[in-house]
């Protein structure tokens, strides 16, 4: 007799239903806003001293750029992404350590 782990049976309960949910959906939802709302004409990133195609390259120019560009939350993404690179690298070091210090020739290896 096959049994199917209980983990694989789960998934496939969550798509089933997943699926089930999506497909029941009208897909017809009345719009929050009016359609002829007008278009948003303000944005801090865009330089409104400075001609925009001037600022258009690879190399940011002098007053090209806004004070909005860097505030905190760019620099806590930055620490959060180099603390999970770190979290990685340390570890792939504490399992290499562990492997190197295992006296004995695994069974595979002959």
């Amino acid at each position: 007799m096959l049994r199917i782990p209980r983990a694989l049976a789960v998934v496939v309960a969550a798509m089933a239903l997943s699926l089930l949910v999506v497909g029941c959906s009208s897909g017809s939802a009345v719009p929050t806003t009016p359609a002829t709302a007008p278009p948003v004409t303000n944005n801090d990133f865009i330089p409104t001293g400075q001609n925009l195609s001037d600022c258009v390259g690879t190399l940011e120019l002098p007053n090209c750029g806004s004070e909005k560009k860097s505030d905190l939350r760019l620099y806590l993404t930055f620490a959060a992404l180099m603390g999970g690179m770190g979290l990685i690298g340390w570890r792939i070091a504490v399992g290499i350590r562990a492997r190197d210090r295992e006296d004995r020739v695994p069974e595979h290896t002959f």
